[in-house]
């Protein structure tokens, strides 16, 4: 008995791909979305400090006294200014360390309160502070 074939396979013959692929990006890109939509975005992991405001509202929460604070000012132009009167850098730095050395506790506080005075200035001199001071630096703000 002979098996009779109903088709017979031609040179030409192609699968057609296409329609598949498409439904396999279209899954993919699914599970793409979905995986992002789940996941819970990560934050910068800042830890700020508390305010302890005593009666009269200042927050001094490591009872310095005024002998215990080295106030550095900022001007828009971004000199750093001591008592209102630019000091060069040679100098600055030997009255830093001259504070730090005589007041165990003592902080240098670099004070930007002109809204005119860039990020990028504060942020440099900042640095400069740190690289003489090292953690002993604070930054002073203020209520707006």
């Amino acid at each position: 008995m002979k098996i009779r074939k109903k088709y017979q396979a031609s040179a030409n013959a192609e699968i057609n791909l296409t329609a598949l692929l498409d439904v396999v990006f279209s899954i993919l890109a699914f599970f793409i979305l979905l995986s992002a939509a789940l996941t819970v975005p990560n934050r910068i992991g800042v830890d700020l400090p508390i305010s302890d405001q005593g009666s009269n509202g200042d927050s001094n929460p490591a009872n310095l006294q005024r002998e215990d604070v080295f106030v550095i000012t900022l001007d828009p132009a971004g000199q750093m200014l001591k008592d209102g009167k630019s000091i060069p850098p040679q100098l600055l730095s030997q009255q830093i360390n001259s504070f730090l050395a005589a007041s165990k506790r003592g902080v240098v506080v670099l004070s930007a309160d002109d809204s005119t005075v860039s990020y990028q200035i504060v942020i440099s001199r900042l640095a400069e502070l740190r690289a003489i001071a090292g953690n002993r630096v604070a930054i002073a703000t203020s209520r707006s």
